[in-house]
């Protein structure tokens, strides 16, 4: 319901295609960040253009940077300026996945601490088309690839959370790579090939991180559905697995899990600024608590009429009894996705002030 096709025959026309949709809100928020005269600030464009000129050298990202070079020409700015976008290190976001009886759940918030206005415009839900396969985002950062993804395809649903990370030295890795193009290549990715170890070597042949992300995936591989979560945070990382145990889960905010043990680039508390470190704490139990309390509807199983009924529910629930505790003005959209034995699929509900009545965006992949 109401997906935005992009047109163009590849995937490469089909960026140029989006980045000339979004090209005003694009070139509004290059001037934004142009003006910004901080220290970090000036220090997160000068690793950004180095970002770009190292990716140059490898072909391992070919595919991200023809797709990025026609993101920028389509908005009418340089990718240089793209990669600003990149660098700009956007915070929001919280995340849940759990095991239920036949597959695996995959909750998300679309934030932005920042301007959510301005970073969710136009088009809210693309879909992508190429030799055959789909594959979906919602929009954010008027999507530019990889930055605040939200992404989905048959069998595979990627969501991230930024983490807030130490930036001192930044600017002096020699190799730079940013989060968000590592997960852009995991959307790219078949399920199978979408395995942390896979990813993290990967990464490694790209070049050291200098921010951070969690990224939260459920995949299908086989018969079997899997979920996990990837904390990178620069050279650091931590895979962690939703247990086998039907009510297992992981959450995610905005931070380094607390339980993990101690990594050195984690944003000592006392520096953590939207609401201070325990505003993230009490996120943390808030889903805690919820999961608990709603842990009855995961001994349940889907079939496909039941699809539109559990994302109704589940997006209901969220809008309504727990509107308080995940809904505020930096909410774009709550996004709420199951990989399941028998499909996947994915409802998007706006965050547009209306009374709760329909979900405006579902996707049920082909199976």
């Amino acid at each position: 319901m109401n997906i935005y096709q992009v047109k163009g025959t590849t995937l490469v026309d089909q960026y140029h295609n989006i980045g000339a949709l979004f090209g005003e809100s694009i070139r509004k928020t290059v001037k934004k960040i142009a003006r910004r005269t901080a220290s970090k600030s000036l220090v997160r464009k000068q690793v950004a253009e180095k970002v770009l000129a190292s990716l140059r050298c490898r072909e391992l990202a070919s595919e991200f940077l023809d797709c990025l070079d026609a993101w920028a020409k389509g908005a009418e700015i340089s990718s240089e300026q793209a990669m600003w976008l990149m660098a700009d290190n956007l915070t929001g976001c919280q995340t849940a996945i759990f095991k239920y009886k036949t597959g695996m759940a995959i909750l998300h918030t679309e934030e932005d601490f920042d301007d959510m206005s301005l970073h969710m415009t136009g088009e809210k839900v693309v879909a992508f088309k190429e030799n055959g396969i789909v594959s979906n985002c919602l929009v954010y950062n008027d999507l530019m690839p990889g930055a605040g993804l939200y992404g989905w395809k048959k069998d595979l649903i990627i969501a991230v959370d930024t983490l807030f990370l130490k930036e001192g030295g930044i600017e002096l890795v020699e190799r730079p790579m940013l989060a968000n193009v590592i997960a852009w290549m995991m959307w790219r990715m078949q399920p199978a090939e979408c395995d942390p170890e896979k990813v993290l070597a990967l990464l490694h042949k790209l070049g050291e991180l200098v921010d951070g992300y969690a990224i939260n995936v459920v995949r299908k591989v086989g018969t079997k559905v899997e979920g996990y979560k990837l904390t990178l945070a620069r050279t650091e990382s931590r895979t962690e697995y939703v247990g086998d145990a039907i009510g297992s889960y992981l959450r995610q905010v905005n931070i380094v899990d607390p339980g993990y043990p101690k990594m050195k680039y984690a944003s000592p508390a006392r520096n953590i600024w939207r609401g201070g470190y325990k505003y993230f704490l009490a996120r943390l139990k808030n889903i805690d608590d919820d999961v608990s309390k709603y842990g009855q509807i995961m001994t349940q199983g889907l079939d496909d009429q039941l699809l539109l009924g559990a994302h109704t529910s589940i997006q209901r629930t969220i809008y309504t009894d727990l509107h308080d505790t995940y809904i505020n003005e930096n909410v774009g959209a709550v996004c709420v996705g199951f990989v399941d034995t028998e499909g996947t699929s994915v409802s998007c509900k706006l965050n547009d002030g209306q009374p709760f009545k329909i979900i405006e965006y579902m996707d049920i992949c082909e199976k």
